[in-house]
């Protein structure tokens, strides 16, 4: 206002000079003359120019202004140009006063006509464009689902990379704003909704792995080595970006659907992951989480990525591969139970085929790991401690033992991993030998069980049968027990028994049945042997003499089938022998015969297939918890303590054939079937416990 104030007195004062020289010839005023003057209107003294009086106006005329500085310019041309070299500003005066009148201007019917290039807010009519104008100012493009269709037709037809970028910028704000909000404000995209937050979700799943081996034009030489490509540094730092980002939300995704798609995906994307060494070590632990503790189509996904890695960059990852799955493995073996036994399984199959990659490295952590067993066992034996017996007879112990038999199993005969065989079998037997009590007889029976598969698959001959035919011997049968209990007892989830099932009657149900189903595999193993009616004397020996000391039918019963069968095998086995004259020096004729009996089948190996298929099934059952369905919920028969003399049997449970048992508890299974589907369905009305997870409303069947 200051300055608008001094062009407006200089001007005034240019005029009342003007007024007051208006009777001379103005080219014959002189500059003297005209700053002289006293600068004063006529006919109103009192009022200083330049000011407003009290009425609120100025009697000062612009347009007298105007024209008087335009003319300035002919009468007076040398005051002209001074006031040109030191005031210019009042010569502008005419544009400074147009100004002024336009932002000052009030027309009779009172609205304000603002500047154009005004920002402001406006009335709420104008509110979406104030929105858009605010949005653009700030740097944020909103995402819509139109937007998305847009890019996803884009993508299908466009060379560049431009549409590329787009979308992974998009995706790292819809992640930001689940994640980071204030750090969302200062990206260029904005994703609102979980429609919004879904669909880009979903185009980037759907179409960015082709859209990068289309831009990167891979070909099948170059599948695990995208940085090869001549166009990779191009699209190398979004594509970073990208896998950073997916990671992330693969950390933080709890849904076990989501988890599904977002690891397939990264199953397509694991052909990048390759060209930035720096992911390795976070894409491995979230993928090793995934396998190690996820639903079983979750594990099943994961370890594609982990083997598709593992083959691709064998020299980089694959020694520490082995070293953290085998720890995973083991710390996710503690409890054993029927819902952990299939994960357990799982993780040890798939672990070994990860070792098998490279047998010449796997040998080093497989002599590393059997040595560290070893000296467990050997701490145990000498110092004889409870905390070291209980470093030794625990599960993850017994599953560690269980792995490497199966490293053995796999491994070629000849090769250095083979050649371990011997003191795993040395650490196996003396794991059964380290309290050989009956209350350790399950711990016992799942070494046996190793020891007759090592057998098997190695072609190598252990003695099993002392172990088993010991319990026979040492266990009295006879002794009445305390409990009994209508809920069949299985050693496959157990170790050690406690002192309350020591006194149950299916405890010794359950010892009897481990030992006729580890001597009867045993036994088929060895059935087309040479040697079979020799191996097996001690034990129709020892068998006989059980049969002599037992007095419960039941038990009596199970083995006089087992030990007729094994006779039956072996005078048929004693008949071909006596067929043929065999060398006992020439291997390869006593292999050819062993091969002729194994083609024509034994007696003993036709029975075995027709058993294992029911005890398989049975096995099934209690795994998948169906043994749940034989709880009816009935009282438990206690034994009477006073017991008639003549009461020599136990109870009518233990008299019941096998076969008898297994069709009752079948048919009553079948009556309980439903009750369990209807109590099922119930279930999965529950709330959802995903419902705060970092992906919503995500369905996967509308992705296929």
């Amino acid at each position: 206002m200051k300055i608008k104030e001094k062009k407006i007195k200089k001007v005034t004062t240019a005029n009342k000079s003007k007024k007051s020289v208006k009777n001379k010839d103005l080219g014959q005023v002189t500059t003297d003359e005209f700053f002289d003057d006293d600068f004063q209107l006529e006919g109103d003294e009192d009022v200083e120019v330049g000011h407003d009086s009290d009425s609120g106006e100025s009697e000062l005329d612009p347009k007298e202004h105007k024209k008087a500085l335009k003319n300035l310019a002919n009468t007076d041309p040398e005051f002209y140009k001074f006031l040109k070299q030191n005031d210019k500003k009042l010569l502008e005066f005419e544009d400074s006063e147009d100004e002024n009148e336009r932002s000052h201007q009030d027309d009779d019917d009172g609205v304000h006509i603002p500047d154009g290039n005004l920002a402001g807010n406006s009335d709420e009519s104008d509110y979406e464009e104030t929105e858009v104008i605010k949005n653009q100012a700030q740097g944020h493009v909103k995402v819509t689902l139109k937007l998305i269709k847009k890019w996803q037709e884009d993508i299908q037809t466009e060379k560049s990379m431009q549409t590329l970028k787009c979308i992974v910028e998009a995706f790292h704000a819809a992640l930001l704003t689940v994640s980071d909000p204030e750090e969302s404000k200062n990206v260029e995209y904005k994703v609102e909704g979980s429609a919004a937050f879904n669909g880009v979700v979903q185009l980037c799943v759907m179409n960015l792995p082709t859209a990068f081996k289309k831009f990167l034009k891979m070909t099948n030489e170059s599948k695990f080595e995208a940085h090869k490509c001549k166009r990779f540094g191009k699209v190398k730092g979004i594509l970073k970006q990208y896998l950073k980002d997916l990671l992330q939300i693969l950390d933080n995704v709890t849904s076990t659907d989501v988890q599904v798609v977002l690891l397939k995906h990264l199953h397509q994307m694991i052909c990048f992951t390759g060209s930035f060494s720096s992911l390795n070590k976070p894409l491995l632990r979230i993928l090793l989480r995934f396998w190690s503790s996820g639903e079983e189509t979750v594990r099943i996904v994961a370890y594609l990525s982990i083997i598709q890695m593992a083959t691709s960059r064998k020299e980089s990852i694959l020694d520490n591969l082995f070293r953290t799955m085998y720890i995973k493995y083991v710390e996710n073996s503690k409890f054993v139970s029927p819902n952990s036994m299939p994960g357990i399984n799982f993780m040890r199959r798939s672990l070994a085929e990860i070792y098998m990659l490279d047998q010449n490295l796997s040998y080093n952590h497989t002599f590393l790991y059997i040595r560290q067993l070893a000296i467990h066992l050997r701490n145990a034996l000498t110092l004889k401690k409870k905390e070291l017996f209980q470093a030794v007879y625990n599960w993850q112990y017994i599953n560690s033992l269980r792995f490497w038999c199966q490293i053995m199993s796999l491994s070629k005969n000849g090769s250095m991993l083979r050649s371990l065989l011997y003191p795993l079998v040395q650490i196996i037997t003396g794991t059964i030998k380290l309290i050989p009590t009956a209350q350790y007889y399950p711990l016992r029976f799942h070494c046996c069980q190793m020891l007759i598969n090592l057998s098997k698959e190695t072609g190598t001959f252990i003695p099993v049968l002392p172990f088993l035919l010991d319990v026979l011997n040492t266990y009295d049968f006879n002794k009445k027990h305390q409990r009994s209990q209508m809920k069949h007892m299985s050693f496959m989830c157990l170790l050690r028994a406690s002192k309350i099932q020591l006194k149950e009657s299916n405890f010794k149900n359950a010892i009897i049945d481990d030992i006729y189903q580890l001597i009867l595999e045993h036994a088929t193993n060895e059935s087309h042997t040479i040697y079979f009616p020799d191996l097996y004397v001690p034990c129709t020996m020892q068998m006989k003499t059980f049969l002599k000391k037992c007095k419960v039918a039941n038990f009596c019963k199970k083995i006089k089938q087992l030990l007729d069968k094994i006779q039956e095998n072996r005078q048929f086995v004693e008949t071909e022998r006596n067929k043929v004259v065999i060398n006992l020096r020439d291997l390869n004729t006593i292999k050819n015969f062993e091969n002729q009996l194994k083609v024509i089948q034994s007696p003993l190996s036709k029975f075995y297939e027709s058993w294992y298929k029911l005890h398989l099934s049975q096995k099934l059952k209690f795994i998948t918890n169906n043994d749940d369905l034989g709880d009816y919920n009935l009282p438990s028969l206690k034994s009477r303590k006073r017991l008639n003399d003549s009461d020599n049997d136990h109870d009518s449970d233990l008299d019941m054939p096998v076969e008898e048992m297994n069709e009752l508890l079948e048919k009553q299974a079948t009556r309980k079937n439903k009750t369990k589907k209807i109590k099922i369905s119930h279930k999965s009305n529950k709330v959802d416990e995903t419902a705060n997870d970092i992906v919503k409303d995500i369905k996967v069947d509308d992705w296929d």
